[in-house]
């Protein structure tokens, strides 16, 4: 029967609807699951490049900040060091007075003026304020700055006060105790005030683009609460004058109080969502927290990708092509909303790499690869690329260098510690040699995650040039701080650091040491009958003679004062000495000057004393260097009484002439 056949094929054409139906909803269903998907890899993109932007300004902060505290501790550790600076304190110490107090007086202003600094002090060991760049003070310490002062004379060291609040100042500051000691006597310490206003804040304030809610902020904890140390972008709030109670919670100030580092999401202050980088200052107290509005870094992003699902589900109901072209469409348009936004945020970051002359960089240790900026690139003489190989790398580090950096790193690795250093390279493309500071972090995973670090790198050789450039002035200003003028000879100063240096060493090995005393005969009667010009010849000409004459390692020939001259004669006996003496007569003899004022021969010659001393434990330094001194110039007069050019060895007869044992000897 044919009518029971056409429900059969209605059914039929039914089920086929339903099945088209299903595919189509279920094609539907695949792209808009697709479409999510893709929507949230972008936008994990998205944080991730927001925190790599956020991550690198906190870093290069973080550095500002501790290169500014370790120069106020360099200066103090330079002043400490400082001889000269020392030796005139001493100087006014002993015998207070207007002249003695000029040159401390100057120093002072010098920080004052060319360091920075706001104000500097002296003040004596028990705390008291004894002068100033403008003259004598009086006054105390504050109770920080006394404990400070007490803990570096103990030390011999600088300490730094931290961050407070004085009544003698308007503003924060921040001081460092730099110790001088005369010998091993503590005279004092020199105070070095810094304005935290227009020093430190300066260093966390500035960022490299315009923003309404980026902020950086440098906190402490302090005891069972915290405190803002520097002044709060939205509060009117004094530096230092806002505390904060420790509460567990999502305030990320608190989190980072409480130890959290890195990429914090949370509340601030205000009570607005942020996103905050957490990164401690080494060696200090402080924590720097570098946050973000979330609504801004965010809200902009999110939107466009909601209303872009919102579209594609409506188109998705008129049908499946539709729906596709639709979502290509707005997918390029997020992408491309997404690579402004990436590549303003990327023009912010080259602007703050360019005026630091630094770039950053992430090291994936999985694939042994560097990924950085043009910035980093430029620095490594590298052409823009996408990463820079392990194997390039290690090339490039210098050969000296080369074996201390891999061990740093490698021990960063194992700890998971930030990494801090400076090292040198020898870049593949100019041959050039480049000094960098390298600042990094390894991630917190765990041992399955793969290992990757991030950070900064900056080209330091002009400051390293300068640096090398003022230790060789300070090397060449000491050397002529030990030279005699005139004579270009040592001086007395170079020749009591010779005598405490040589001393020590004939005491440790138990052998002899010698002074000889030598006088230019007639020498007043050289000036007055050839002039003061002729007499200056004369004492260049017997000084190189006599410099000239000493031949062995550790010999001193130094211009005592006048025309008085002495040499020091390590590992040399009384034979020895005596023979050397007579060498030095007669290598001036041999000179042949012309003086007819003198009764010795119508030509220059000299006398020499002779003293010789075997240092031991049992005799006072000072006493017995101050004896043999004694000794040597009472042989001196001893031969000049006996009728000049000739040797004189103290506790013996004045010899004319070199006995022939002491000639063959010499």
């Amino acid at each position: 029967m044919p009518a029971p056949a056409v429900p059969t094929r209605l059914r039929a054409h039914r089920w086929a609807w339903w099945l088209l139906a299903g595919l189509v909803l279920g094609l539907l269903l695949s792209m808009a699951w697709g479409a999510r998907s893709v929507y949230q890899q972008r936008e994990q993109r998205y944080h991730h490049q927001i925190e790599g932007g956020l991550r690198a300004i906190s870093l290069l902060q973080v550095r500002n900040v501790a290169d500014w505290r370790r120069q106020h501790i360099a200066d103090a550790a330079a002043l400490t060091d400082d001889g000269l600076f020392a030796q005139a304190a001493a100087r006014w110490h002993a015998a207070p007075s207007e002249a003695l107090q000029e040159p401390l007086r100057e120093r002072l202003r010098s920080f004052v003026e060319h360091g920075g600094y706001s104000a500097a002090f002296w003040v004596d060991a028990r705390g008291a304020l004894r002068l100033g760049p403008q003259g004598a003070l009086q006054g105390t310490l504050a109770p920080p700055e006394q404990q400070a002062l007490r803990q570096a004379l103990a030390q011999a060291e600088p300490v730094a006060v931290e961050l407070h609040r004085d009544a003698a100042f308007a503003f924060a500051i921040f001081g460092v105790l730099a110790p001088v000691f005369d010998g091993d006597t503590p005279l004092g310490a020199v105070w070095l005030v810094s304005d935290a206003r227009t020093q430190l804040f300066p260093q966390v304030e500035t960022w490299p683009s315009a923003s309404r809610s980026a902020e950086s902020l440098l906190v402490q904890r302090d005891g069972d609460g915290l405190v803002y140390v520097s002044p709060l972008r939205h509060r009117s709030d004094a530096p230092l004058s806002l505390r904060q109670a420790i509460v567990p919670g999502r305030d990320v100030v608190v989190q980072a109080v409480a130890g959290a580092r890195g990429v914090v999401y949370g509340s601030d202050y205000r009570g607005q969502e942020v996103l905050a980088l957490v990164s401690a200052v080494p060696d200090s107290p402080w924590v720097l927290v570098s946050k973000l509005d979330v609504d801004e870094a965010f809200v902009e992003a999110q939107r466009g990708e909601w209303l872009a699902l919102a579209l594609l589900a409506s188109l998705a109901l008129l049908s499946g092509g539709c729906a596709a072209a639709a979502w290509q469409w707005r997918a390029w348009r997020r992408e491309r909303g997404l690579k402004l936004a990436l590549e303003r945020n990327m023009r912010w970051l080259d602007s703050a790499q360019k005026a630091a002359s630094a770039g950053y960089f992430a090291y994936d240790a999985e694939h042994q690869k560097f990924f950085m900026s043009s910035m980093a690139h430029a620095i490594f003489g590298l052409p823009p690329q996408e990463y820079m190989t392990l194997q390039q790398w290690m090339d490039m580090v210098h050969p000296e260098d080369r074996a201390h950096v891999l061990q740093v790193h490698a021990d960063a690795i194992a700890a998971r510690t930030p990494l801090g250093m400076q090292y040198r390279i020898v870049r593949a493309s100019d041959s050039a040699q480049r000094w960098l500071q390298v600042w990094g972090e390894y991630g917190d995973g765990t041992d399955a995650d793969p290992l990757r670090m991030t950070g900064t790198v900056q080209d330091i050789t002009e400051r390293k040039q300068a640096e090398q450039q003022l230790a060789r002035y300070r090397d060449a200003l000491e050397e002529r701080v030990r030279l005699d003028p005139m004579t270009q000879v040592a001086n007395r100063l170079a020749l009591g650091e010779a005598m405490q240096r040589e001393w020590e060493q004939a005491r440790l090995r138990g052998m002899p040491l010698a002074l000889l005393m030598i006088d230019v005969d007639y020498f007043k009667a050289y000036n007055d009958h050839y002039g003061h010009v002729a007499g200056d010849r004369c004492l260049q000409r017997v000084a190189h003679a006599l410099a000239g004459a000493v031949q062995r390692a550790g010999e001193v020939a130094a211009r005592y004062g006048g025309e008085e001259f002495a040499v020091l004669l390590p590992d040399s006996d009384e034979l020895r000495a005596v023979a050397v003496a007579h060498r030095l007569r007669e290598a001036v003899r041999e000179l042949a000057l012309e003086h007819q004022a003198s009764p010795c021969g119508a030509q220059v010659t000299i006398s020499v004393g002779v003293a010789c001393v075997r240092p031991a434990d049992s005799q006072p330094q000072e006493h017995a260097q101050t004896t043999l001194f004694q000794q040597a110039d009472e042989a001196l007069y001893r031969a000049k009484q006996a009728g000049r050019d000739r040797v004189a060895l103290y506790g013996a007869d004045v010899q004319a002439g070199p006995p022939p044992e002491a000639a063959q000897q010499g």
